[in-house]
């Protein structure tokens, strides 16, 4: 269970990878620089994520 949550977070980081691909391949700098941010924060969670549930598994 804790396993497929941490998978769900770092599904979404892939998800907005692609979207801001493809707004690169639309030339729209600004759409993929917003989508870039969102994937970097979803990143900062899925790290924060690990560690939390790293700790449960300790215990």
């Amino acid at each position: 269970m804790k396993k497929a949550l941490y998978e769900a977070v770092l599904r979404d980081v892939g998800r907005y990878e692609e979207l801001a691909r493809r707004a690169e391949g639309f030339a729209d700098d600004e759409l993929a620089v917003f989508f870039r941010e969102i994937s970097d924060e979803n990143q900062r969670r899925a790290d924060q994520a690990r560690r939390l549930l790293a700790q449960r598994v300790a215990k």
